[in-house]
């Protein structure tokens, strides 16, 4: 005869499970919470739009800046799409944060290309704080992606491309707004070609101290656009942005070459 469970013996004790979990790395949300799929590209379209719209509507810049900035976010998507793939992981659009970020480089982007005449400080602060924000999400979105198993070999082109042009399109207003010469488009220049020396290498995952330089190169431009900052800490700011760029750029080219 099978014994039946009395009352009182204990009840087997059971290990909650982790809200999603892949292999023996769990993580803390599934990855339908942060996860933008390749059909949620029209968000970031849309979004992208809404942004540069607004700026233009309320700083009366024209349509100009809008237009660049759809270029921009066109050309982004290309240039993600048509890279050779590392990763055998289905195609994302990364989290939210890409979206986001991705976003508000256009926005920058767009309005480096075509500058408004005599920018007020609203619109300089605006740029800034837009700067140091995409700068932030940048640092965090690879991490997030990771744990949240969003990332994949688009993401990760998208994302990259998004952080280098964000440099660039920095750099390009530093020089535009007449704060320093034309030499600080070396940062943005320095890190395009460090992507181009990452495109198809397998493991393309950085280290610490490397996503920490890349902040810092993004942080000190965006902080030389704030208004009334003295010029002499301009100057530093592009100086320590430019050298950064160009040691992550010499970092790279030694380790591919030791590979």
């Amino acid at each position: 005869m099978n014994k039946e469970p009395s009352k009182s013996d204990p009840e087997p004790i059971t290990t909650p499970e982790a809200p999603f979990q892949k292999g023996t790395t769990a993580t803390l949300h599934p990855p339908r919470v942060h996860t933008m799929r390749m059909g949620h590209l029209p968000l970031t379209i849309f979004v992208t739009v809404a942004i540069s719209g607004l700026f233009a509507l309320a700083f009366e810049l024209g349509s100009a800046p809008v237009i660049v900035g759809i270029a921009l976010l066109a050309l982004l998507i290309v240039f993600a799409a048509i890279t050779p793939s590392t990763s055998d992981s289905p195609p994302t659009a990364g989290t939210r944060f890409t979206v986001a970020r991705v976003a508000m480089t256009c926005l920058i982007g767009g309005l480096a290309v075509v500058p408004a005449g005599n920018p007020p400080e609203p619109l300089l602060w605006s740029l800034a704080l837009m700067g140091i924000v995409a700068a932030g999400l940048g640092a965090i979105d690879g991490w997030l992606a990771r744990i949240t198993c969003s990332n994949s070999g688009f993401s990760e082109r998208l994302g990259g491309l998004a952080g280098t042009l964000l440099v660039l399109a920095l750099a390009l207003l530093v020089w535009r707004l007449g704060l320093v010469g034309p030499w600080i488009i070396a940062a943005g220049a320095l890190g395009f070609a460090e992507a181009a020396m990452l495109a198809g290498q397998k493991n393309q995952q950085r280290e610490t101290w490397q996503i920490g330089a890349t902040l810092l190169v993004r942080l000190a431009l965006a902080i030389a656009i704030i208004p009334d900052v003295p010029q002499l800490s301009v100057t530093m700011l592009a100086l320590l942005a430019t050298s950064v760029a160009v040691g992550l750029l010499g970092y790279t080219l030694v380790d591919r070459l030791n590979n």
